[in-house]
């Protein structure tokens, strides 16, 4: 037997939802809504607590910038420096002092007074350099009297003064006979000398 149904759709039984269903429906919706609110708001909460702390960090950074930039120029200002004061030292120690080398020559030439060994003077001291060769030094001088060997004495003590162990190479002893007559005794001896200076250490640029 058929039967028809006029009621409407919202008033017949077989087609409403049972209380439970729509119950349970509801209030899943409603975790699920708590759940998202809940996340969205530790979630941004975190962001914007994040960004707070990166921009602080970042002020903190730009504020020390310039103290950085300043160390690092002191540093390398340092460094700089002790490589120039080691250069300098470096040049100082492989130049060879002339003022020193003139104050162990007349040191030679005076003798401590001792005029019996030899009396000597000199005519003129010239000096020619050369980077790769060494120095030479070109010294004419004279010895009292017409002995010989006080012109060899003159010599040892030119061999035995401490400038000579940068020496390679001297003279051997030539001499003329020449006179004065204002001088006593009126002979002396004349003589040439030329001493080869090794080369220095190379210069540092």
């Amino acid at each position: 037997m058929i039967r028809i149904n006029l009621l409407p759709a919202d008033l017949r039984r077989g087609n409403r939802l049972p209380p439970r269903v729509l119950a349970a429906a509801f209030g899943a919706a409603l975790a699920v809504s708590a759940a998202v609110g809940w996340f969205g708001l530790v979630y941004f909460g975190d962001l914007a607590a994040a960004e707070d702390q990166l921009q602080s960090v970042e002020a903190k950074l730009s504020q020390r910038q310039p103290k950085v930039k300043y160390h690092d120029d002191l540093e390398t200002n340092r460094k700089d420096y002790s490589q120039r004061v080691q250069t300098i030292q470096e040049i100082g120690n492989s130049r060879r002092v002339w003022s020193k080398f003139l104050d162990e020559l007349i040191d030679v030439v005076n003798n401590n007074g001792d005029t019996e060994r030899h009396l000597a003077w000199l005519d003129s001291v010239t000096v020619k350099g050369d980077p790769k060769k060494g120095a030479k030094v070109t010294i004419p001088g004279n010895v009292q009297d017409a002995d010989k060997s006080r012109l060899a004495n003159f010599h040892e003590d030119i061999e035995a003064a401490a400038f000579f162990a940068d020496v390679s190479l001297k003279t051997d002893p030539q001499w003329t006979l020449e006179y004065d007559a204002t001088r006593i005794p009126p002979a002396f001896l004349k003589f040439p000398l030329e001493l080869q200076f090794n080369p220095s250490a190379a210069p540092k640029k």
